[in-house]
């Protein structure tokens, strides 16, 4: 029997599964006038519309600021599951067997997705609580085998201490997976309820980075193993960055954004070229007083770090630069992938380079390419906590191709690339970079 409900779930999912989901998104429509074509959950609505997951309160309303029950939550995973009759209605007192969502609420029940609000009752026409939806979501995605190893933590959330005991696991699984996210930069709303917009929203993410068959249900490991074996540029270093990033909670298509843009960027552990060779009037004046004064040039100027450099030198000399940097302003030099230049950014990476070299004055290129990636995560969840934020809101279907190429646009205009240097076509080329990383991740 769980081979049959397995199948019957696939059954659902993957046919529609088969073909990129935007493509899917540009075939998918729904009846609803009250969720236009700019809503920023048209898709989602689309999505869940087209698969029979959700329809409309009529046939041309969705309400998607309504409430969205307990008993409507269970029925649309007894519709993923492919409606198996097991089960028994006897669990609650207040279900009625006869009812359009009892067969749903008994085959919850007897399949451990549900355990009511009490032993005897189960709430059906109760507004489902955003961690109550996680928590459903979780026990569901676990009994049918999938991958429930994402893990996110939840301090940034001033509300964090509001999730029930209950819910712990699921919740830090709900926004690993991207399933959830944050209903402001600092809360995350547990007693909430989930209105029929995010619900859409919610569940079309999970078919798409849940369910086998979308690539979004791959381990770290598998993710990892997938560009070890490919023949992309950096490999190494997208290994290593990727290692952090996905441990730390980031979504793959926001990775491969990020990674996307690594291609296209300074190599780890590089300082920056100060060799204007043929127009010195180009020179950066942080660059020239590095020149003068630290005999820059010649000294450090396209070199890498890990070939031998003391990293208590260099920290000193930045320390001696102050926030003011070397031109008054901030700026110092840039080091690293990213070409890190302002003082609180390259001061905070060659502290991050010291404890990767766990001691030592030299450092290695894996060290290197580990403090680098632990670098880009720290910001991306502090000062620049914004790029990934947006970004989630901005591609309410998360782990997609397009999203990816999306995520390597984001990164490029919001995550310290000079604005001068974003003209259109260098950020199509770092989209259609991630989008072509984020297919060799996922194995597309």
């Amino acid at each position: 029997m769980k081979k049959t409900l397995i199948s019957l779930a696939l059954t659902l999912c993957l046919a529609f599964t088969l073909v990129p989901f935007s493509a899917l998104a540009a075939q998918a429509e729904h009846p609803f006038t009250d969720v236009p074509a700019d809503h920023w959950a048209n898709d989602a609505v689309a999505y869940v519309y087209d698969k029979g997951l959700m329809s409309g309160v009529d046939g041309t309303t969705f309400q998607p600021n309504g409430t969205t029950t307990r008993a409507m939550i269970v029925t649309v995973l007894y519709r993923l599951a492919g409606e198996p009759a097991e089960g028994s209605n006897g669990k609650f007192t207040d279900v009625d067997p006869d009812a359009w969502y009892g067969p749903a609420v008994a085959w919850a029940a007897a399949s451990d997705v549900v355990n009511g609000v009490t032993s005897t009752t189960f709430a059906p026409n109760t507004p489902i609580t955003r961690e109550q939806m996680a928590t459903i979501l979780y026990r569901y995605a676990d009994g049918q085998h999938y991958d429930t190893s994402a893990w996110a933590g939840l301090t940034v959330y001033e509300d964090a201490g509001q999730i029930s005991s209950y819910a712990q696991d699921a919740m830090h699984w709900a926004c690993g997976a991207g399933l959830l996210t944050g209903t402001s930069e600092t809360t995350l709303s547990p007693q909430g309820t989930a209105t029929r917009a995010q619900v859409a929203v919610i569940l079309s993410r999970f078919c798409q980075t849940m369910t086998p068959g979308t690539g979004g249900n791959l381990s770290p490991a598998q993710i990892v193993s997938n560009l070890e074996n490919s023949s992309l540029p950096k490999k190494d270093t997208l290994v290593a960055m990727t290692r952090v990033l996905l441990e730390d909670g980031f979504e793959p298509a926001f990775v491969a954004g990020l990674l996307g843009n690594i291609i296209e960027e300074g190599a780890c552990g590089i300082f920056e070229s100060s060799a204007y060779i043929s127009r010195p009037d180009l020179e950066p004046d942080y660059l020239l007083y590095m020149d003068e004064t630290y005999d820059y040039r010649n000294v450090y100027s396209g070199q890498y770090i890990y070939n031998g450099f003391s990293l208590s030198e260099v920290y000193d000399i930045i320390l001696e630069l102050g926030p003011g940097g070397a031109n008054g302003r901030g700026s110092c030099f840039g080091l690293g992938c990213m070409q890190w230049t302002s003082y609180n950014r390259i001061k905070n990476l060659l502290e991050n380079y010291m404890a990767a070299a766990g001691g030592a004055d030299t450092i290695t290129l894996q060290q290197v390419q580990q403090a680098e990636s632990i670098t880009i995560s720290q910001e991306l969840q502090g000062t620049y906590k914004k790029v990934y934020t947006a970004w989630q809101n901005e591609n309410p279907v998360m782990n997609t191709v397009d999203a990816a190429f999306a995520a390597g646009v984001k990164v490029c205009t919001s995550y310290g690339i000079p604005v001068g240097y974003n003209t259109e076509a260098v950020q199509n080329t770092r989209g259609s970079n991630a989008a072509e990383v984020y297919a060799v991740m996922m194995g597309l």
